[in-house]
């Protein structure tokens, strides 16, 4: 894992001063760290865990705030995380089924990068010392050209020493040798989170969280190791040995419990719980031993008691009542940077202030309607309807907005795949006629599909 620490914060605070400046260039981008975050702000509290969602990717390239950094994201963060006093240590991670990379602005502005340093795939992570204060996230897409969903999961130790500590793992990080004792080693913690296990290896099933559950140093190698799960309910093994390679399973363990084992060089072995439904959770038991007789029947009590790490939540959108929109932020729009209206995790009441050439200033923003969600345009002081758009399309979705020219913006409305649903995306180019937003162009698709040549 690569971690980067720079202190730029004088750096960032020109760039926000760059990003309002009419002096820019017409074709420079730069990093908004002032601004709303684009998926909202969560309170991170020691020994509890988080998950968050959005959209990765962006026109901004991370490496022009540190030579070390890589990916493209938004100018405005991601998440904007409040670090709780009395934390030591703060783990990020993000999983996505694109190449994703992490930028984390501390409070005192350092700044941390990462890459491809996540237990899985290409996904980044980042582990670091904490202080209590704000830390900005950017979620990046290594490629200026692509981005996608993403999962978010972040947690903090408290201070002093744990029983356990967590070394990247949610519920904490053991060693075993051949021959040592106690035997079996028996942990615990809560099983499941929000990514599929099936996207990490086809063979495996099951909901899983991003970090592991657990970390296994092997000091020796095992000529059988045999893990062991013990739930009230039905669960899953993901397991990754030192070589790389993947074993998983859902019952062979009987009662609806998962049992792997199999032969393992020393090294690092890779341990998640997972539920077998999405949405699933609930407290476990996992025994790590070289005893063959040994099942989720005689496992008998933890004899490590990791640190207790609530289940990440399930983000859930609370829209505001009809009425007046409730602004919350104005953001200024400027040339191709697009402004989040709504996103997961992210309460309605950011407005992006329009400016066309030659007109008075326009407010585009996003409420909810008697029939589900209407964006709307606000003309000096009077509030036209530009479209309306339906609860089962705009629920978990993104809406941004993006000045094409002085005279248009793209109101670009995504919603990712997610389980049964499928996905898509709707986009309308907006243009001023006689003083009065208007539709000139619109179209409907399937998520990931080519838009049309007028939205891209």
């Amino acid at each position: 894992m690569r971690v980067v620490r720079t202190n730029v914060g004088t750096c960032l605070g020109l760039a926000a001063a760059l990003t309002a400046s009419t002096a820019a260039g017409a074709g420079a981008q730069y990093l908004s760290p002032q601004a709303q975050p684009s998926y909202g702000s969560a309170p991170l509290e020691p020994n509890r865990g988080i998950a968050l969602r959005g959209i990765a990717g962006g026109p901004v390239s991370l490496s022009s705030v540190d030579r070390s950094c890589r990916g493209y994201a938004q100018p405005m963060p991601n998440h904007i995380l409040n670090v709780s006093p009395g934390t030591a240590q703060v783990s990020i991670g993000a999983s996505s089924n694109v190449d994703t990379t992490l930028m984390v602005q501390t409070p005192d502005g350092r700044i941390l990068c990462d890459d491809d340093g996540g237990p899985v795939g290409m996904n980044p992570l980042l582990q670091f010392a904490a202080v209590p204060g704000q830390y900005r996230v950017w979620v990046g897409s290594y490629s200026s050209s692509s981005g996608g969903p993403y999962n978010l999961e972040a947690s903090a130790v408290g201070g002093g020493p744990p029983s356990v500590q967590p070394q990247g793992a949610l519920y904490g990080a053991i060693e075993m040798t051949d021959g040592a004792r106690p035997d079996p080693m028996v942990l615990q913690g809560n099983f499941g989170g929000p990514v599929q296990a099936s996207s990490i290896n086809g063979s495996c099933r099951g909901w899983i969280s991003g970090p592991p559950s657990h970390i296994i140093n092997a000091r020796s190698g095992f000529r059988n190791l045999r893990f062991v799960g013990r739930a009230d309910s039905d669960t899953t093994l993901v397991v990754r040995y030192p070589d790389g390679h993947f074993q998983c399973d859902d019952d062979s363990g009987g009662a609806a419990n998962p049992l792997v084992e199999g032969p393992t060089g020393p090294g690092q072995i890779l341990v998640w719980i997972g539920a077998y439904s999405n949405g699933n959770s609930g407290p476990y038991m996992l025994g790590v031993t070289t005893v063959p007789g040994i099942n989720y029947s005689n496992l008998g009590s933890p004899v490590i008691a990791p640190p207790q790490v609530i289940p990440p939540p399930q983000v859930v959108i609370t829209p505001p009542p009809t009425g007046i929109p409730q602004v919350t932020a104005r953001v200024d729009l400027l040339p191709r940077i697009p402004v989040t209206l709504i996103g997961p995790g992210m309460a309605l009441g950011t407005v992006a202030v329009w400016s066309p050439r030659g007109g008075s200033p326009v407010e585009v923003g996003i409420q909810r309607s008697r029939d589900g969600y209407r964006v709307y345009a606000v003309i000096n002081g009077q509030m036209q309807t530009v479209v309306e758009l339906p609860p089962a399309f705009i629920e978990q979705s993104v809406v941004t907005v993006m000045q094409r020219d002085g005279q248009r913006v793209l109101v670009r409305a995504e919603q990712a795949p997610n389980g049964s649903v499928a996905g898509q995306q709707a986009l309308m180019l907006v243009q001023m006629v006689n003083g009065a937003p208007t539709i000139a162009e619109q179209w409907i698709g399937a998520f990931g599909a080519a838009a049309p040549r007028w939205a891209r």
